[in-house]
């Protein structure tokens, strides 16, 4: 933490006073949940480091041959056992007991979406009216803390006000607290920061939607985000909002930039235009007809079902003021999204694992993974969801979601065998690496 608490003081990446300051009193005066607990002795990265594990587990599902994992300068050198013999001046780490897997991705997070405190009962208000950007940023450097703590070592972040979600990458890429690698879409598209192209015509609604890309582009985002329909936890209308001609301007305005495209999509309305527009994945959607999963699964564009969210919104219903028909529909809603999954996945279209994290939900991030399983996909499936399915979806195939020589070594042990129990997976993570460096390690935690 000191370290962190240096790095902070030295830092010069263009935090406004605010932001940087509500860090700073964030890092010299709460501990951060979640910051590693690295393990006595261990070396820097450039130092080989020889992992020993009970099995190793990789991202496409199977069990690999030998227990044991070589890393040096953030890399996985070499897999097998009797590694010591070859890298005698490796430093050993004994992790028997343990099941290694890789780093997960979460494809769908809001890491900035949090505040100070408890929820006083109106959990959205509180967010949009009464919590500046600098509390905004302390909140996402715990959510991202607390995300790591779930086994997640990278995530996608759709959506964030202020450019918090950037300061937070920055802060992160610094070393300065700890947290996923982020993969961002800004503000992107949205009917609530964009109302004048809502009203307008069908050429003015392609020129605005274009122009936005554009400037997403511009801003170093990553993926560019398009709110196709309404839809939130107190809103499952699904209404379109955007269609395929500006979808596709948007789409195509991105592509050109090197952004990938993400549209939010509740219900079925707006698939259709989004598959046809060629968009890289499709958030939450359901009710979607059999001719449209036979499209989406020939195109090849993820779908992140985002479950789990719903079953969180309804157990914390009092921290949103919603009422018991809400709670009602919300867990109609999550069943709704089980059946799509089932009849998607059936069908042959990619899945990626996403939860929707925001609020107090982080650190239950990958309890999404169970609702694949009750969707009928095995724990293999399952485990590709949020490795190597999540890694292609951003582009990092060759890099992140595999236990592979050359990838990166973003490692997690957890207790038992998720090919037999998935829970071992999203209840018993217990040791956390990211790029070679132990960020959680809760071994010796009461």
């Amino acid at each position: 933490m000191m370290q962190s608490r240096m790095k902070l003081l030295g830092l010069t990446c263009n935090l406004p006073g605010g932001m940087l300051l509500a860090v700073t009193m964030l890092l010299f005066t709460v501990p951060v949940s979640g910051c590693a607990q690295v393990e006595p002795g261990v070396a820097p990265s450039s130092t080989p480091v020889l992992l020993h594990f009970a099995m190793l587990v990789d991202g496409t599902g199977e069990l690999l041959e030998g227990q044991e994992i070589l890393v040096e300068s953030g890399v996985i050198v070499a897999i097998g056992d009797g590694l010591a013999e070859r890298y005698p001046a490796a430093l050993r780490v004994n992790l028997e007991g343990l099941t290694a897997l890789p780093g997960l991705i979460d494809a769908h997070v809001h890491m900035t979406y949090g505040f100070y405190g408890r929820s006083h009962g109106d959990a959205w208000k509180q967010l949009l009216q009464e919590t500046p950007a600098p509390q905004r940023l302390v909140a996402a450097v715990r959510n991202a803390a607390r995300t790591l703590e779930s086994g997640v070592t990278t995530a996608r972040d759709l959506f964030a006000l202020d450019g918090v979600d950037f300061y937070l990458r920055e802060l992160i890429e610094q070393g300065v607290v700890p947290g996923p690698r982020l993969f961002l879409s800004g503000k992107g598209i949205h009917p609530m920061v964009m109302p004048p192209q809502a009203q307008g015509t069908q050429a003015e609604r392609i020129a605005s939607l274009s122009q936005r890309a554009a400037e997403v582009a511009a801003s170093g985002a990553d993926w560019l985000k398009i709110f196709a329909t309404t839809g939130t936890a107190s809103d499952l209308s699904g209404e379109q909002v955007y269609f395929y001609p500006e979808i596709s301007a948007a789409t195509n305005v991105a592509h050109a930039n090197g952004l990938k495209v993400a549209v939010h999509a509740y219900g079925a309305s707006a698939v259709p235009d989004a598959i046809r527009a060629g968009v890289d994945s499709i958030e939450h959607a359901v009710d979607v007809d059999d001719v449209t999963l036979a499209a989406w699964a020939a195109s090849g564009i993820a779908y992140v079902p985002t479950i789990d969210h719903n079953r969180y919104y309804a157990d914390h219903r009092e921290e949103y003021g919603f009422d018991p028909q809400a709670e009602h529909e919300l867990r109609d809603f999550t069943a709704r999204n089980v059946e799509m999954l089932r009849r998607a996945h059936a069908a042959g279209v990619p899945i990626v694992m996403g939860s929707d994290a925001v609020m107090s939900m982080f650190g239950e991030n990958t309890r999404e993974l169970e609702w694949f399983v009750k969707a009928g996909m095995s724990n293999a499936e399952v485990l590709q969801s949020a490795t190597v399915n999540g890694a292609r979806l951003l582009g990092q195939q060759d890099r992140l979601g595999r236990l592979a020589p050359g990838f990166a070594a973003d490692i997690v042990a957890v207790q038992g065998q998720p090919l037999h129990d998935i829970e071992a997976l999203t209840r018993h993570v217990v040791w956390v690496m990211k790029n070679g460096e132990v960020v959680v390690d809760n071994r010796t935690a009461p």
